[in-house]
């Protein structure tokens, strides 16, 4: 490959030697000419043109001659990978960012070492700008949109962390939004590879050296307390960067900022950021306390992990338009790692696993109410009394008397009637209230343990999400589930439950529906018919033909709504003991790569405290993601939720 560094005038075009600096024909001054434009990298790659630059390298536009597919190939700095032992911890980290499958993490398809020791990774060709890009134009962006991005970069960036990958280097260069039907979806770039920067100095320019070589790797105004110190990270370092990126995105403004590099880590270790509401008083307070504690000096004070800081942003968003937040745990998902089948946690023949962290529950019934993960510590938990204490404020403010009816006396006028919002089309709303969840016989972790629980009002889904709904969803540009042909569904199974879709395909639908997956505790209020407890959703014995589930011989899926009695007692939410079973949105406690399915299926009858598990995403290729494939996807669907305020 010929790496001479030619030189071109930007008149004529004529090309010379970088020993001149000047045209000789017209005397305009030579700009350089990337060396590497028009070779062919490794025998495969033609780069074909720059698509960026950065600290770590050069991003090249570039076609695979064999299969003539565009990707985008970075090809490192040399000093990155000066001596064996870099490369050989290039091979590490690429190998890594290559196992980490998500649909908002740009893929890493390939890497290599040329001839010439060139050192290369190839990625996905993304079509879109990135986040720095963005903010450039717009200044400041929505909560609802920065609510949006923001979802999209912690799925990903958690999928990292479950690969034991940790960034390094977030920052909204390393964020691509693309757009469809007006519609933000991200991907993330560069995990990992930040760690490969092994010397003394910082992606900054104007870097200098603070520390002894390679305790340093990432950009300063966005780099960790802890990274600055050069200390060893873990998943909460990623979450400090996505705070500053959280904070840039909503006041225009990054908190650290300074003429030196070592002026912004000074400020990094010992500064306390500049509260939002500051800079901007139109912030609401419960937006302001989840940023903060993202940029929290001590690892320990920030959310524990990316999914943890999206769910409180998204409840602190809607805590601030409309009423108090759904409080749910926010699950870990990992990717699958090892062969096993779908696991019912009711079946006799299952033994759980002996951990000391988790001891046996007892059979006891326990009153639970989860707590309210959005406010900040010493925070009231007595909403009642909040509201008492609201209406009696109003009251003497305003003269206005609260009646039991619900209407409101104004100085002798017609009370006037409280309306409720609207139902969102296709969903039902569930009133809140109290019930006793799990089985009547104790079996799993302290999670299904019989309890007491308390459920706030929410919407759910009448059906379980059909192919011609997520059909719209896979026209963006998302995967297409097992089963589909140039991803359109087979002919008249437009009513039909989608099947085929993992956990994260279901959560990415979720989000870009504007909705969310239930959590396990509302499935199962709803299924039970809340407080009646049922163990189907007619009563507490099964009868045949009432669902699609065995001892039907039909043993596959039917357009939803088709059996009348298969629907809940609290309202027209169907097939709940039938059809497919249904991911619901939390972990398994024992184990948090487990993503928890439930209800009963056209294959399996399950009384309605029953639960499977499996992983939120399949295995790359093998036994195993066949196995997947056919005891989980040909049998597991989904329905959406959203929150209720009242």
């Amino acid at each position: 490959m010929n790496t001479q560094a030619d030189k071109k005038c930007p008149g004529c075009g004529s090309t010379y030697d970088s020993s001149l600096s000047y045209c000789t024909k017209d005397g305009q001054a030579l700009v350089a000419v990337d060396p590497l434009i028009g070779q062919l990298l490794d025998g495969k790659y033609r780069l074909e043109s720059i698509l960026g630059r950065g600290g770590m390298g050069v991003v090249y536009k570039a076609t695979h001659i064999h299969i003539d597919t565009q990707y985008a190939v970075k090809v490192l700095h040399p000093e990155l990978v000066a001596n064996q032992s870099a490369i050989e911890r290039f091979r590490i980290e690429a190998r890594s960012a290559g196992r980490i499958r998500h649909p908002n993490a740009i893929q890493v398809t390939d890497f290599g070492i040329t001839p010439e020791r060139f050192v290369y990774l190839v990625m996905e060709m993304v079509d879109g700008i990135s986040l720095r890009k963005l903010l450039e134009n717009e200044q400041v962006l929505t909560l609802d949109r920065t609510n949006h991005i923001l979802a999209q970069a912690c799925a990903a960036v958690d999928a990292a962390h479950q690969r034991g990958v940790i960034h390094r280097d977030l920052k909204p260069d390393n964020i691509i939004i693309t757009q469809s039907e007006g519609i933000d979806s991200v991907k993330v770039l560069d995990f990992g590879i930040a760690k490969l920067r092994d010397t003394s100095s910082l992606t900054r320019p104007t870097s200098a050296p603070l520390t002894q070589a390679g305790t340093l790797i990432g950009t300063p105004e966005y780099m960790s307390p802890e990274q600055c110190r050069g200390k060893q990270l873990d998943p909460r370092s990623d979450i400090y960067s996505l705070g500053i990126i959280l904070y840039e995105m909503l006041c225009g403004m990054q908190p650290f900022v300074g003429d030196t590099t070592l002026e912004i880590v000074i400020q990094q270790l010992n500064n306390p950021p500049r509260p939002l509401r500051v800079v901007d008083p139109n912030i609401p307070e419960e937006v302001e306390r989840v940023v903060m504690r993202a940029l929290d000096k001590e690892p320990g004070g920030r959310q524990s992990n990316s999914l943890q800081l999206s769910a409180e942003f998204s409840a602190a968003v809607n805590d601030s338009r409309d009423g108090a937040p759904r409080t749910t745990v926010v699950g870990v998902p990992f990717e699958r790692t090892e062969s096993r089948k779908t696991v019912s946690m009711n079946d006799p023949e299952v033994s759980l696993p002996e951990d000391p962290r988790f001891p046996t529950p007892q059979p006891v019934v326990q009153e639970v109410v989860r707590p309210d993960t959005t406010k900040q510590k010493g925070a009231s938990k007595a909403p009642f009394a909040i509201a008492a204490a609201l209406i009696l404020g109003l009251a003497i403010l305003g003269g206005y008397l609260v009646f039991k009816n619900g209407g409101v006396s104004n100085g002798g006028a017609t009370p006037t009637p409280l309306v409720p919002p609207a139902t969102p089309p296709g969903m039902v709303l569930i009133p809140g209230g109290k019930f006793t969840m799990g089985p009547n016989f104790t079996v799993g972790p302290p999670e299904q343990a019989v309890r007491v629980v308390e459920i706030r009002p929410f919407y759910i889904d009448q059906y379980e999400v059909t192919n011609e709904a997520y059909q719209r969803f896979v026209a963006i540009g998302r995967p297409q589930p097992k089963g589909w042909v140039n991803n359109t569904f087979p002919a008249g199974d437009d009513r039909m439950p989608v099947t085929g879709v993992t956990w994260q395909d279901a959560q990415d639908y979720a989000t870009w529906a504007g909705k969310r997956l239930p959590t396990e505790e509302e499935w199962e209020y709803v299924a039970r018919g809340g407080e009646k407890g049922y163990q189907y959703p007619w009563g507490n014995n099964w009868i045949d033909g009432y669902a699609n589930a065995p001892p039907s011989r039909n043993r596959k899926p039917v357009p939803v709504g088709s059996f009348s009695h298969d629907r809940s007692p609290l309202g027209d939410v169907f097939d709940l003991a039938g059809n497919v079973s249904e991911w619901v949105e939390d972990s398994y406690l024992l184990d948090r790569r487990l993503k928890i399915i439930r209800g009963g299926n056209a294959i399996d009858k399950q009384v309605n405290t029953q639960r499977l598990l499996d992983f939120p995403v399949a295995p790359a290729a093998g036994k195993d993601k066949d196995d997947y494939e056919e005891t989980t996807l040909k049998k597991v669907g989904f329905r959406c939720a959203r929150d209720a305020h009242q």
